[in-house]
């Protein structure tokens, strides 16, 4: 039987990690930067808690007690009331990035569809990169049959950025035909190819089976 190997007396990655890690613990000035980072995100989260304390109340008055918008993002209740109080504070614009993200992921869902064209027109002017996250989570959620040549329009719009990607799916899922061969066309295309060859990879298995 073979001899286990001895150990080396040099130390192990793990543990010259956790040496390393003990080291800055103990570092005042890396404990002072740990300090400083976190006070910062706290005071970024408390700043954007009392931004949207607006549209919280607007929600609390049709009956939806949020504590916050992504409290409707993270849920699987539908929410039926609470989407023209969303639109509305939407529309009106003015708040921090993260809130305009959180208004527009709140509103992608199917039964916003009838704002799809505000959503568009919205998406088009957003200057902040999680506005324009959000508007196009919402459009490409609500987005029906009678939107595709305005969803490929939009993927096409080379003044947004690589948020478009978000309209592959709903492309595929509304575009029969018409869809399928958006997506064969983007298969090479640098932004786009990786997801446009897993939605034909994915409608493929779905075709066998």
């Amino acid at each position: 039987m073979t001899e286990p190997k001895k150990r080396s007396k040099g130390l192990t990655a793990d543990e010259l990690m956790a040496l390393q890690e003990e080291k800055l613990r103990t570092d005042p000035k890396y404990s002072a930067e740990v300090e400083a980072f976190e006070a910062e995100l706290e005071r970024r989260a408390r700043n954007l808690s009392i931004a949207e304390q607006p549209i919280v109340r607007d929600l609390r008055s049709v009956g939806i007690e949020v504590s916050s918008v992504w409290d409707l993002v993270n849920t699987s209740d539908p929410y039926p009331e609470a989407l023209p109080v969303l639109l509305e504070h939407l529309k009106k614009g003015g708040y921090p990035d993260r809130v305009m993200e959180s208004l527009g992921s709140a509103l992608a869902v199917k039964p916003a569809a009838y704002a799809w064209e505000t959503f568009r027109e919205l998406y088009l002017s957003a200057e902040g990169r999680g506005e324009e996250e959000g508007l196009a989570v919402a459009l490409a959620a609500s987005a029906t049959r009678e939107h595709l040549e305005e969803l490929i329009a939009l993927l096409q719009e080379d003044s947004r950025s690589d948020t478009r990607i978000h309209f592959l799916r709903p492309i595929k899922r509304v575009g029969g035909q018409r869809g399928r061969q958006m997506l064969e066309s983007l298969v090479d295309d640098p932004m786009f190819g990786r997801e446009a060859r897993a939605l034909l990879k994915a409608s493929n298995r779905a075709r066998k089976t």
